[in-house]
């Protein structure tokens, strides 16, 4: 167990952390010479051969709060310390609150100096500490009348200590991440990091990711308080050896994480509370000091339609960070004013991977609600049963930080489905059936109202759901329906079984001489005016008959005379993506000009008619495919042109 001491400058906390270890915490010759910490100091404690209980020993004035924060990463509880002289200070009320906003639950009071005042101060003061206390996660916590002069009081708290102490956690769903809050050299051995384990598991050889740099280390030698080990865990302290890696490489506030766990952020969706007494609200926009793990990190808070934060009431938020970090769903985290000196808050991250994209507000707090829950098992259930929301594995994976066999595990016990063209997303098994329902409903509906159309666009099939869905999730429920017969698809269409257009054998005659044309010349469109003399017609018939052949889906129309086939224009955009995910700038008109054999001048009011029905999008003078062009124009093979 971790403990972290907590309390006003000069009311005793190293003395006390002396007393009870025997170790001098204060390594830094100013603050021996001070008589005052300044940066965070440690001790170890084995008392009965038990677990080692380390102390964490925080400066206590205001100037280095940071520092104290810093020191609060990972802790189980806190030890608070108040001098019985003194009483209660202002720093002592922040040293309360900050181990409350990160969620730190357990706590024991240690009143200092009672050599130096007499019985009713002391009982007064004791007052005071519950007085502080009440309304707190640390409220009714035990307290012990101490001296580090005399020794009173130092072998009962000692006990009680002892008493609360847990053994480190089993964690084998997580992957490794520890933050860093020390770096050094050592002669003969090179860079040394300290931190407290967050999560997971590593051991001497395993390879690590110094975050948010993404540079790959390995682990050269580990020890946990004081003794050299081959492996450390949860909620252990300790001090790991790291090869490739200069120290001035490393920083407090970076992160050792395993590989599969490297996900570095600046944008994080976080639920704030501001603290109840503040005198005014946070603004929109707000720059803040963001306290996460052991980095003290610059940022901008964003508030949901530019509202105000009230004090006291917890919003959700996106925290903008002016330099990236790596952070979990469920971590805690402290908030400071711009200059530093003020404690706004604190709160929860809840997607540490969050987008700049706007959702709509039944989504955001559907999602919100959702993350807010402790439990991942909860979470995932949440999320796939929640309207408009989509839990993508590897997105809910890296959020919680899950190893891939424990999500594969959450998903098969909740008794949830993967889905999607890629199987990637996780709903639960009464919302896919909602949705393949909507599907069919809409389907039914469109051929009651277009009873001569060959099927529905299954771009406006999208739409009819009534909630956005990925192109990879409407891809998925469009197969899956057509897997069990509900639905056929074809091309850019679905239509319910045993539907058809309504043509005439004159008009089936008429579309079987087009395709034949088409292929014994090689054109890629048809006009009216080319039908109409080759088939011996009036061009207003065969204007009409291409028209109903759009509408079922079985034309496209290219421009205001120009037509294709359905099959053609499919091939031609497989060839356009082939060509775009060849390139990282996207693909040009020359590229498909060269790799089609369409000429110039058509190949731009192509390129244009790809753009207009939502398949491609222009840059500059390159483009690139959107994401859902399947759902617009099918699947197909690429187009390839006829050997010469």
């Amino acid at each position: 167990m971790l403990v972290a001491t907590a309390g006003h400058v000069d009311h005793g906390k190293t003395s006390l952390v002396r007393a009870l270890t025997g170790v001098e915490t204060d390594r830094l010759p100013e603050e021996k010479a001070r008589g005052m910490t300044i940066d965070l100091g440690f001790a170890y404690w084995r008392p009965d051969g038990g677990e080692t209980i380390g102390f964490v020993d925080v400066p206590g004035h205001e100037r280095f709060v940071r520092n104290m924060i810093a020191g609060l990463s990972g802790i189980g509880a806190a030890l608070i310390v108040v001098a019985a002289d003194d009483g209660v200070m202002p720093q002592t009320r922040e040293h309360v609150r900050i181990p409350g906003l990160l969620g730190v639950g357990r706590g024991i009071v240690a009143l200092t100096k009672v050599d130096l005042v007499d019985a009713v101060r002391t009982a007064q003061v004791r007052q005071d500490i519950a007085e502080l206390l009440d309304g707190t996660g640390m409220a009714g916590a035990p307290a012990f009348d101490v001296s580090a002069v005399t020794g009173q009081g130092i072998a009962e708290l000692g006990s009680s200590l002892i008493a609360i102490r847990k053994g480190n956690r089993a964690d084998r769903d997580h992957n490794f991440r520890l933050s860093i809050d020390r770096v050094f050299s050592v002669s003969g051995s090179g860079t040394v990091v300290t931190g407290t384990v967050l999560a997971g598991k590593a051991e001497v050889g395993d390879r690590l990711v110094l975050a948010p740099m993404g540079k790959e280390l390995r682990v050269r030698s580990m020890q946990s308080a004081g003794n050299n080990v081959e492996a450390i865990g949860a909620g252990e302290r300790c001090a790991i050896n790291l090869s490739r890696v200069e120290a001035n490489e490393i920083h407090r506030g970076n992160w050792l994480v395993a590989l599969e766990g490297y996900a570095p952020t600046s944008r994080i969706e976080a639920c704030v509370t501001i603290l109840a007494d503040r005198a005014a609200p946070l603004r929109h926009d707000s720059r803040v000091h963001l306290h996460i793990g052991t980095a003290d990190l610059a940022a901008r808070i964003l508030v949901p339609r530019q509202k105000n934060l009230q004090p006291g009431v917890p919003a959700d938020v996106q925290l903008v960070l002016d330099t990236p970090t790596q952070s979990v769903s469920g971590d805690r985290f402290i908030l400071r004013d711009s200059s530093g000196r003020e404690l706004l808050g604190g709160g929860t991250v809840l997607d540490p991977l969050a987008s700049d994209r706007r959702r709509p507000v039944t989504e955001r707090e559907a999602r919100a609600a959702a993350l807010a829950l402790a439990n991942p098992a909860d979470k995932l259930k949440a999320l796939a049963a929640a309207p408009g929301v989509e839990a993508v594995c590897d997105w809910f994976a890296r959020a919680c930080n899950l190893k891939p066999a424990a999500t594969d595990a959450l998903v098969e016990n909740a008794g949830l489905v993967r889905f999607g063209k890629s199987r990637s997303i996780i709903l639960t098994t009464e919302r896919l059936g909602v949705l393949e329902d909507r599907l069919v409903e809409a389907l039914a509906a469109h051929h009651s109202r277009h009873p001569g159309q060959g099927g529905m666009p299954l771009r406006l099939l999208r739409a009819a759901l009534g909630e956005p869905v990925s192109a990879d999730l409407f891809a998925g429920l469009v197969g899956n329906l057509a897997d069990q017969r509900r639905i056929e698809s074809e091309g850019a269409l679905a239509r319910l079984p045993g539907h058809a257009s309504a043509f005439s054998d004159a008009e089936n005659a008429f579309w079987r001489k087009a395709l034949d044309r088409a292929q014994d010349c090689g054109a890629f469109t048809m006009t009216a005016a080319e039908l109409a003399r080759d088939q011996r017609i009036s061009e207003p018939a065969a204007q009409a008959m291409l028209e109903r052949r759009r509408l079922s889906g079985d034309a496209r129309q290219v421009t205001d005379s120009k037509f294709m086939t359905r099959d053609h224009v499919a091939a031609l955009v497989a060839l356009a993506a082939e060509l775009d995910a060849a390139s990282d700038q996207g693909f040009t008109a020359a590229a498909l000009r060269d790799a089609s054999g369409i000429g110039r001048n058509f190949l731009i009011q192509l390129l244009e008619f790809f753009d207009r029905i939502g398949v491609t999008r222009r840059l500059g003078e390159a483009r690139r495919m959107r994401g859902d062009w399947q759902a617009v124009v099918g699947s197909a093979e690429p187009w390839r042109k006829p050997a010469a």
